[in-house]
């Protein structure tokens, strides 16, 4: 087994020693990212199962469901960062955290990430989910926190800063010191909505129907949140939504940009609103240290430099951002 920090080769004096492992759950209505204490991140598959309509078995779980069985359904269990079918979410974490172990009565202790916003209802939901997924000690984070601490804001730091997680269901925003949340906000707008509002456009502008991943794709090669390149455009494929077939459209930079700028307003709003929620000390430290994105939503083109415009303060993109809430959890659950 390898040492995160040194890079060498340990041995672990005794099983029990694996089977108590704690684990950083970053539960995503994307992706499902688990780190594990001692040996990083094991588990980056999407939050998805495929399951047979007839029996109602789940028959692929995660990476799998890239490529589903013939004639099963596609099952998300997170939506907008929580869970909205319990069972599903269960089972599905259940696998993962078995795919880490190798061992059916592993118990682990679990770190999980949930949005700022999460109600009560919807918390105890998280809660049973991973109860029954075999833990042994569950404690939620909240994911501004954790993005935080994965983007090097330490709980001892007295300089305030601010960080904005966008997921695939969510953003999180929030001014953090001390290793504490000040003010934040949670929206429930993320890389899925600026996914889905592409197929609305392009439906709407092309008549075909594309699926998630053509425009995820889309979102990624020709999207941005600042002003489209001119003459930019891309080539795919979809259905055409009379007649089934196979069919092409050629789409513009310009399309793109529009379909996703809702969604950017929206999450530039919520970091205004925590802005002027900071104490005037707080805004001052925020204006000079600035703010920091995580989350694989901070990815989209333009982002940075749109934030830094309309806000008037410094802004980073942390490396590895889609990880960043997994390794703060990881570290937030190494003090406890």
């Amino acid at each position: 087994m390898r040492n995160e920090q040194s890079g060498h080769v340990r041995r672990i004096g005794s099983p029990l020693t694996f089977l108590g492992r704690d684990l950083a759950i970053d539960l995503g209505t994307t992706s499902t990212r688990i780190h594990v204490r001692g040996r990083g991140i094991l588990i980056n598959e999407p939050s998805m199962v495929a399951l047979n309509p007839r029996t109602g078995r789940i028959v692929a779980y995660g990476s799998a469901v890239r490529k589903p069985p013939t004639g099963s359904v596609t099952v998300r269990p997170v939506r907008n960062g929580v869970i909205v079918e319990p069972d599903m979410a269960r089972r599905m974490l259940r696998y993962f955290v078995r795919k880490v172990h190798g061992h059916p009565f592993a118990r682990p202790r679990m770190t999980i990430a949930v949005p700022s916003g999460i109600t009560p209802i919807e918390r105890k939901v998280t809660w049973e989910a991973a109860y029954e997924a075999e833990a042994r000690r569950i404690v939620f984070m909240e994911n501004c926190l954790a993005a935080a601490f994965g983007a090097g804001l330490g709980p001892r730091d007295p300089v305030a800063a601010m960080v904005v997680d966008i997921g695939g269901g969510t953003t999180d925003v929030a001014a953090v010191s001390l290793g504490t949340v000040v003010a934040a906000v949670s929206k429930r707008v993320g890389g899925e909505e600026m996914d889905q509002a592409i197929q609305v456009a392009v439906r709407r502008s092309h008549d075909l129907e594309i699926d998630d991943r053509t425009a995820e794709m889309l979102k990624k090669e020709i999207g941005g949140a600042g002003e489209p390149p001119r003459g930019h455009r891309l080539r795919v494929g979809g259905t055409d939504p009379e007649t089934g077939a196979r069919a092409y459209a050629t789409i513009s930079a310009e399309l793109v940009h529009e379909a996703v700028a809702p969604a950017v307003r929206a999450i530039i709003e919520a970091v205004r609103s925590v802005l002027e929620s900071c104490s005037p000390e707080m805004a001052a430290d925020v204006g000079r240290r600035g703010l920091f994105l995580t989350g694989g939503g901070v990815l989209l083109s333009g982002l940075p430099a749109r934030l830094g415009k309309e806000l008037g303060i410094p802004v980073s993109r942390v490396e590895r951002p889609e990880y960043a809430v997994a390794l703060g959890l990881s570290m937030g659950s190494a003090r406890r």
